[in-house]
């Protein structure tokens, strides 16, 4: 593999066919003919090594002992290689290969729809700004404040959990901004990703009472890696009335941005700060301005012409009842218009309307318009990239395309995965031959691993859901594990009910709204539970792996009785052995569970078949008391000076 491995054309994901790297013997390069052969079939893009010797007219046993000079690891004539690595094989057998082919992916197969960059056509756009922080640091206020309305009310718990799109008239300098309000908490790590990605400007939101904390950290990492111009934003600041105590604070704050690597202007650097305080508008304005004062700094520009194709991103995507399949898309360049058709993912659209961030329908969406598209065939993914196409004949053709490598891809990975199940197989094998006891290798390589608790997540647009999943898909431990079985948009449907049935999942649904009765109480029996905070949701989940972990109990002993003497009486002319006891302590019931000791040994384990006092039976006898004991499975093997201790077996909380 030494040099398929220059040639720089192997791709990650076939690397886990391949152990080690190593230069070809020379033994093997010795069998590889020096003269050029013409290729006289097709390439596949999988073929096993047994099926490949067919069509280049050789033994299997030389190919995989030229394939294992080559590098390969663990070779057998069942081992299937990509077609990368069957061209690869070819030219070290000097095969006349086909042109080099287009690599392309599901990621980049709709970059020929782009259209080139037109110097000519690129305007003024207004920027994207993006809030982000911790929770409750007063990212929605500030929005709320510039385009005067109460997003804080909407939200469950008093946090956003979803992106929010929205473009304002500042008040001020009369010019558009259009604002992008990521949630906070932890579980939106995918969602506040994406916001830093899409935008030219952040607003690092930072509480003058808390300062940093652990998701602002993650915006300050967020932020860098975007490469995006930042602006602070030291919020709250009307709580601390006393001027020096307030001056103090924001000294506090400001060194501990310096102390996370941010250029403050306040030490040369570039990044504005401004104190400020929603609620009260102080210093509103001042914030209203250093975008502004930034953005015209940076010069952003795009092309808003209809003759380029329109680009913008996914924000959001939903199923409302009236309209049918929305998402909310960033407009990045061109101009979108109804009637035009987008492609984005494995879906397509031809626009029947548009709507503003207020529900109104608009004409046409310029750069930086946040605009919901109406018109889908099926849900865009949020986060997706939206290209617009020249027709719907080429919208489908490119969607075949990239569905075709998608599954190409995840052949690939079975691929991968079958390799390298075979090897382990061959390997375990081999250790079963060299067992000499002939003994099993041990059961517990053999199990399946952890035990996999079943979820569906149902949620009222597609970035909460994917929020969700991220969230409780690395919940568990070595012993149990959460298993998404799928996550989608809308109230569960038929099809859900019966993949739950199947796979024996609980249905979570985030956000939407009262389900019909019907749903709730289904007969199929499937356990459907709603929630409106994602906190609530997580720890939810942690507990039903927590009940799903594997019970340890511990003995509790809460008696113990002394056998004083041995009665005996017949009864049907069979002898039956009765013990006379005293209770010690505690009290012992008619279904105790009790361990008879002799010398601290365990002579009996079980339950009692009679409790008496007198001649009557009772339930229970407390401590100080005398009573008869029989016990079940006919055990009469007792004697005088034995005791008797009651125990409980309880089981131990365990956490994950």
């Amino acid at each position: 593999m030494w040099r398929l491995a220059q040639s720089g054309r192997l791709q990650s994901g076939f690397l886990l066919g391949v152990r080690r790297y190593a230069k070809p013997s020379k033994k093997a390069s010795t069998t590889i003919s020096n003269s050029l052969k013409k290729l006289n079939f097709v390439i596949p893009n999988y073929i096993s090594v047994n099926k490949l010797s067919n069509l280049l007219n050789c033994r299997s046993e030389r190919l995989v002992k030229d394939l294992t000079g080559l590098g390969f690891a663990n070779v057998t004539q069942n081992y299937i290689l990509s077609r990368d690595y069957v061209e690869l094989i070819l030219q070290e057998y000097n095969y006349e290969l086909p042109a080099s082919r287009k690599q392309l992916n599901a990621q980049t197969v709709y970059d020929e729809l782009k259209s080139p960059v037109n110097p000519k056509l690129l305007q003024k756009r207004p920027p994207v700004v993006t809030i982000m922080g911790h929770v409750d640091h007063g990212k929605t206020t500030i929005i709320d404040h510039l385009r005067k309305s109460s997003v804080v009310s909407q939200e469950h718990g008093g946090i956003t959990q979803h992106i929010g799109a929205f473009q304002v008239v500042t008040p001020v300098s009369k010019k558009k901004i259009t604002f992008l309000d990521t949630p906070g908490h932890a579980a939106f790590l995918k969602m506040r990703e994406r916001g830093a990605n899409i935008t030219d400007i952040i607003v690092l939101v930072v509480s003058v009472e808390d300062s940093i904390m652990p998701q602002t950290i993650e915006a300050i990492k967020h932020a860098k890696n975007s490469g995006n111009e930042t602006i602070i934003a030291i919020t709250k600041i009307d709580k601390i009335k006393q001027p020096r105590e307030r001056e103090r604070a924001l000294e506090r704050v400001t060194a501990d941005l310096i102390a996370h690597d941010i250029q403050l202007e306040q030490v040369g650097g570039d990044v504005q700060v401004v104190p400020l305080s929603a609620r009260s508008g102080e210093n509103m304005d001042l914030l209203e301005e250093s975008i502004v004062l930034l953005s015209d700094v940076m010069d952003i520009r795009a092309e808003d012409s209809n003759k380029v194709a329109a680009e913008g991103w996914v924000l959001e995507s939903q199923v409302k009842k009236s309209v049918g399949i929305v998402a909310t898309v960033l407009l990045k360049k061109g101009c979108l218009q109804k009637g035009n058709i987008l492609v984005c993912g494995n879906t397509y659209c031809r626009v029947r309307n548009l709507l503003d961030s207020a529900g109104r329908p608009v004409t046409k969406a310029m750069p930086a318009d946040a605009v919901e598209v109406l018109g889908w065939k099926e849900i865009p993914e949020a986060g997706d990239q939206v290209i617009q196409a020249k027709n719907e004949a080429q919208a489908k053709k490119y969607n075949a395309k990239r569905i075709a490598l998608l599954e190409v891809e995840e052949q690939a990975i079975n691929v991968e995965k079958l390799n390298l199940e075979r090897g382990l197989k061959r390997d375990e094998d081999d250790a079963q031959d060299e067992n000499e006891d002939g003994e099993d290798i041990d059961s517990t390589k053999q199990e399946l691993g952890p035990k996999k608790v079943n979820f569906i997540v149902k949620a009222d647009v597609s970035g909460s859901a994917e929020a969700i999943k991220e969230s409780i898909a690395s919940l568990g431990n070595e012993e149990v594990v959460c298993n998404v079985v799928s996550s989608s948009v809308g109230p569960p449907a038929e099809s859900d009910l019966k993949m739950a049935q199947i796979t024996d999942s609980k249905i979570l649904c985030f956000n939407l709204g009262s389900l019909p009765t019907e749903v709730i109480n289904n007969r199929k029996g499937v356990d459907i539970r709603q929630y409106n905070v994602i906190y609530k949701l997580i720890e939810d989940v942690t507990q039903v792996l927590t009940d799903n972990l594997k019970p340890i109990y511990e003995t509790k002993h809460v008696a113990q009785i002394d056998v004083r003497e041995i009665f005996e009486f017949t009864l049907k002319k069979k002898v039956i052995k009765i013990a006379g006891c005293r209770v010690e302590n505690g009290k012992i019931f008619r279904n105790s569970t009790v361990q008879i000791l002799r010398n601290d040994q365990v002579i009996f384990d079980g339950k009692l078949a009679t409790l008496k006092q007198g001649k009557d039976d009772t339930l229970e006898v407390t401590k100080g008391n005398e009573c008869g004991i029989t016990f079940e499975k006919g055990f009469e093997d007792y004697e005088a000076g034995d005791k008797i201790m009651v125990y409980e077996r309880q089981r131990v909380p365990r956490y994950l």
